[in-house]
């Protein structure tokens, strides 16, 4: 990060390591929905040996997401952390947020919307699925993946009632989290940010105030 371009009126956000992984993830993710799908409503297309390959691809999403979050563990380990810890730490203005967010984004109601961190309470919401859900479904999947006819038929169903469920709130909470970040006019920085790592100082300091003061402590 030492040696970035400082451009007048933007302030560098992401890292490349972080927006790297944030679209392999994404990769990942769209293979593992687009194969996983028909699986789950046993389509007959998982027939035969077109259903070999749907469960190949969608053990290849699996590498890709599993890529992308060791990635950010070995080359970028300290964001890593910075980004745990943000994401689990909650307090007053996140209660404030949730009591504030329909009037926000339906009605551009700003006065009640308390100041947020560099993430906002929906977008901590959005990554405590992914690495909660996340962790679940790995493990879940794993145990279908390499463990059927060794654990007890009991616990298997378990695993796939999980998974199962697991991914049906993950798949709810990606389509809104792709409409505000491609669609809602408040969100258009942070979709810009994710791909090129930086996003307007006005507003990082309007939307992210907490977070603002806190570049700003580093810059110093």
């Amino acid at each position: 990060m030492a040696n970035k371009k400082k451009i007048p009126g933007q302030l560098y956000v992401f890292t490349t390591v972080q927006r790297l992984v944030h679209w392999l993830v994404v990769v990942g993710f769209v293979l593992l929905v687009l194969t996983g799908l028909p699986i789950y409503l046993d389509s007959p297309v998982i027939q035969g040996d077109g259903g070999m390959i749907i469960k190949l691809w969608h053990r290849i999403g699996v590498v890709v997401t599993a890529v992308g979050a060791l990635l950010y563990l070995l080359f970028d380990p300290k964001k890593l952390v910075e980004d745990l810890k943000k994401i689990f730490s909650w307090g007053g203005s996140d209660l404030g947020w949730l009591k504030a967010a329909v009037g926000y984004y339906f009605f551009g109601k700003e006065e009640n919307m308390p100041e947020q961190d560099k993430y906002n309470t929906g977008q901590k919401l959005w990554y405590l699925v992914v690495v909660l859900g996340g962790l679940l479904m790995g493990v879940t999947g794993l145990v279908m993946w390499f463990l059927r006819g060794t654990v007890s038929p009991g616990l298997f169903l378990w695993c796939v009632f999980l998974h199962s469920a697991m991914s049906i709130l993950m798949a709810a909470f990606t389509l809104v989290h792709v409409y505000l970040a491609v669609m809602h006019p408040l969100m258009k920085a942070g979709l810009d940010a994710i791909r090129f790592g930086y996003m307007p100082e006005k507003y990082v300091k309007h939307h992210h105030g907490k977070y603002y003061r806190e570049l700003k402590e580093k810059a110093k």
